[in-house]
C-alpha cells in the first residue's frame, strides 16, 4: 500500500507562508500600486470596471449563443441559447448605458467584497499559528466593511464609490501581503 500524502494538512502554515514570500511580497507591491491609482481617479477606475466586465459578458454571451447552434435538436438547445442571450444583453446594456450599468455592478462588488472579506478571514484564522495572521484578518474586516458601505451608499455614490473601494481593497490587501512577506522573512532570520 502506498500512503498519499496531502500537501495542505502535511506542511505547517508558516513553512508554506516562508516559500511564497516573494510572491506576496510582489503581489503586494503591486495591488498597492494599482488600489493607489484607483483612489485617485475613482470615476475612470469604475468605468473602467464597468466596461470591462460589460466586454467580458458580451464576449462570453457570444461564444455561448454561437456555442448553442452546435446544441440544436437537443434539449439544451433553448437553455444555452437564452443563456447565451441574457449574458449578451446584459454586456450590451452595460456598454451602451455605463452610468446605469455602475449601479448593478457596484452591488455585485459589494457582494463580491463581502465573500473575499469571508475567504482572507478563513485564510487567516488558518493561517494563524504563523507571525502576520493577523494582518490578514485586518484585511478580512476592511473588506467586509467595505462591501456593507456600499450597501449603505447606493445608488447616490455608485459613480464613484465602485472606484475608491475597489482601490481601497487593493491597497489594503497588498499592505497585508506585504506586511506577511515580511513576517516570513523576519522568521527566516534574513
Amino acid at each position: 500500500m502506498t500512503s498519499e500524502i496531502d500537501p495542505f494538512t502535511d506542511i505547517q502554515s508558516a513553512t508554506i507562508l516562508t516559500k511564497l514570500r516573494k510572491g506576496f511580497l510582489w503581489g503586494g507591491v503591486v495591488m498597492i500600486v494599482l488600489g493607489t491609482a484607483a483612489v485617485f481617479m475613482p470615476l475612470f477606475s469604475s468605468l473602467v470596471v464597468e466596461i470591462f466586465i460589460g466586454w467580458l459578458l458580451v464576449v462570453s454571451g457570444g461564444v455561448a449563443v454561437v456555442g448553442a447552434l452546435s446544441l440544436r435538436g437537443t434539449g439544451l438547445f433553448v437553455w444555452q441559447l437564452i443563456s447565451g442571450l441574457i449574458s449578451l444583453a446584459a454586456g450590451l446594456l452595460m456598454l451602451v448605458f455605463p452610468f446605469h450599468g455602475l449601479v448593478a455592478l457596484t452591488v455585485l462588488i459589494a457582494v463580491v467584497l463581502v465573500l473575499t472579506g469571508a475567504a482572507q478571514m478563513a485564510f487567516a484564522f488558518w493561517a494563524r499559528p504563523a507571525s502576520g495572521w493577523v494582518w490578514g484578518l485586518a484585511s478580512a474586516v476592511i473588506s467586509i466593511a467595505l462591501g456593507g458601505y456600499i450597501f449603505v451608499a447606493l445608488p447616490q455614490a455608485s459613480a464613484v464609490i465602485l472606484g475608491l473601494l475597489v482601490g481601497f481593497d487593493f491597497i489594503s490587501t497588498g499592505m497585508a501581503l506585504v506586511l506577511i512577506s515580511r513576517s516570513a522573512r523576519q522568521n527566516l532570520g534574513v
